[in-house]
């Protein structure tokens, strides 16, 4: 083999090789290749998902407004009873006394009202009609005995007891007329005979109720879903004595997160499923939202009214998904597409120019993976994954683009 052969077998390669390298490093100065996705516009809601137990729309703990020793409980959990049925009762012995003297002394004062208004009326009456029969005798001897002691045909003896007699009954006539006041309706003594009524009767009524304040009763009709004590239990004004849930509409009640509590609106349609009957969804809507938030827990209690409710019982588990958003035509993207999703300034990497670019976004709807772009993206933005090696404004190409969010492919260059 010549020398120039040789040379040439050595060069070439060397060509090739420096050629080869060349282009991989013009490529390489071009950045890797890379996936990307682009948004789509799709039909997008938003949902809150919780859960929460069914209740009475007029459940309540009921409890006594005193303190004291339980005497008698005559319901068990699940009794149906009526309105004003008696629950429970605490001891009442000393109270049942005190409102037995009350109802005595009642009797008594009206006994005396009904004495003054009848026969004490009656008698003064009469002494006063006697009383006025008699001054009129007396002054007309008085008048007689005057008239003859001006002819000496009297002595003066005789004529002073004639006045004496006419003063006399002239006092005793006013004072009949003065009682005959007193006992009439609207007499002193009538009235105080009707206020010692007022009083005992107050009095008994006082005793009443502190009788009754031993009494728990049923509000409504309803029925009893658990009695918290037994007898011979001490307790106590506003302790819970029994859960009572009146007849009426049944509800679901949650308690989600305070953070959910902008997306929350009167009238926000649900779907709501039992753990009994996890297949069947019930619609549901917001009725009630507290006006406060539980400050230990954070949370805040919310009420649904249940469209059709025949197969719901109290305190059933029920999970609850509430819609708080919907859009026709959202722009979207997967939510792992956002970077720091969730803070004040969330953004996306995109590619544009073979560069890779920063683009801040504003957000709107949240799906369970979805997230809708209200502004700074487009449908022919190219968005890379936070899980690629690449920085803000590194150099990248890209494959043929996704078609949809979460969708393979890539974009030729």
């Amino acid at each position: 083999m010549t020398a120039q052969k040789r040379h040439l077998l050595w060069i070439v390669p060397l060509v090739v090789g420096l050629g080869f390298g060349g282009w991989w490093a013009f490529r390489q100065s071009e950045g890797p290749r890379v996936d990307a996705l682009s948004p789509v516009r799709q039909p997008m809601v938003q949902t809150i998902v919780t859960s929460g137990r069914v209740v009475q729309r007029r459940q309540s703990d009921l409890g006594a407004q005193i303190s004291g020793t339980v005497a008698e409980v005559r319901v068990e959990d699940g009794d149906r009873v009526d309105a004003d049925a008696l629950l429970l009762r605490l001891a009442d012995e000393d109270l049942l006394a005190n409102l037995a003297e009350a109802e005595a002394a009642v009797s008594e004062a009206e006994a005396r009202l009904a004495r003054v208004q009848g026969v004490g009326r009656r008698m003064a009456e009469q002494a006063l009609r006697q009383a006025s029969i008699e001054a009129k005798q007396a002054e007309a001897e008085f008048q007689r005995q005057q008239a003859l002691a001006g002819t000496g045909a009297v002595s003066e003896l005789s004529f002073e007891r004639a006045r004496r007699d006419r003063d006399q009954a002239r006092s005793r006539r006013i004072s009949a007329s003065l009682e005959a006041a007193a006992a009439a309706p609207e007499g002193s003594d009538v009235a105080v005979a009707a206020a010692a009524l007022s009083r005992a009767q107050a009095r008994l009524t006082a005793a009443q109720v502190a009788v009754e304040q031993t009494r728990i009763r049923a509000p409504l009709p309803g029925i009893v879903l658990k009695r918290h004590v037994e007898p011979g239990e001490v307790v106590q004004p506003g302790e819970a004595l029994v859960t009572f849930a009146g007849d009426g509409p049944l509800q679901v009640r949650i308690q989600p997160d305070e953070s959910n509590l902008a997306f929350l609106r009167i009238g926000q349609p649900a779907l709501v499923s039992s753990e009994a009957f996890p297949d069947q969804r019930l619609e549901a809507s917001i009725s009630r939202i507290a006006p406060s938030v539980d400050p230990v827990r954070g949370t805040v209690e919310v009420d649904l009214d249940i469209v059709d409710e025949s197969e719901l019982r109290p305190d059933m588990t029920m999970a609850v998904e509430i819609e708080v958003g919907r859009a026709s035509s959202a722009l979207v993207v997967p939510s792992w597409a956002i970077r720091d999703l969730g803070s004040d300034k969330p953004w996306a990497l995109v590619a544009e120019d073979g560069e890779a670019r920063r683009r801040d976004v504003e957000l709107g709807l949240e799906g369970d993976d979805l997230v809708e772009v209200v502004s700074g993206l487009s449908e022919t933005d190219r968005v890379l994954s936070p899980t690629l090696p690449i920085e803000e404004g590194d150099p990248v190409r890209l494959r043929r683009p996704r078609g949809a969010p979460g969708a393979g492919g890539e974009e030729g260059g």
